[in-house]
């Protein structure tokens, strides 16, 4: 086989260029959300519309989601949630315990008067997909270990998983 040459042309002139090369560099590639966007898992809203919250919890859920930062964190005033809702604080309070025990939300720690969330990265997440990735792995180790499952044996089996006791009225990711 021919050995074959590369090579560019001065499209002006007809002179054959040998040394260097043009090169293309595309423009950075905008999201066309801007910069407020998050990706949701499609699963997750399925189980979300069959989860037995009321019109309030929705409220609450829409705004929290709202508030979303990169890597799922919620820092909210409930005081606050509840005003641009019109809502009564106990209320959003009320939503947000129901988001807790059904997995959705993550407690965190308190930042002042304000108390930290995050929303399970197995619904949703605002963030790079490596990231994503190393939360997803996160939670799973936190519910095992909630669960009572050793971590000595880490990348364990869905059996071991699945072993553990659930909770029928949280939204499971695991279970699917």
């Amino acid at each position: 086989m021919a050995q074959r040459r590369l090579g560019q042309i001065d499209m002006s002139t007809g002179e054959v260029l040998e040394d260097g090369f043009v090169a293309y560099i595309a423009p950075k590639r905008q999201n066309g959300f801007g910069t407020r966007w998050m990706a949701m898992a499609q699963e997750a809203l399925d189980l979300l519309a069959n989860a037995g919250l009321d019109g309030q919890d929705y409220r609450v859920l829409m705004k929290l989601l709202a508030k979303l930062d990169f890597e799922n964190l919620l820092v909210i005033n409930q005081a606050e949630v509840a005003r641009e809702l019109r809502m009564h604080r106990q209320h959003v309070q009320r939503s947000v315990k129901r988001l807790i025990g059904m997995g959705v939300l993550l407690e965190g720690p308190r930042i002042g008067v304000s108390r930290s969330y995050r929303l399970n990265p197995h619904f949703g997440w605002k963030g790079s997909a490596r990231n994503h990735v190393i939360a997803l792995d996160q939670e799973r180790k936190r519910r095992m270990a909630a669960a009572g499952i050793s971590g000595v044996i880490d990348g364990g089996t869905k059996e071991a998983e699945a072993s553990a006791e659930r909770d029928p009225n949280t939204l499971d990711m695991f279970d699917q």
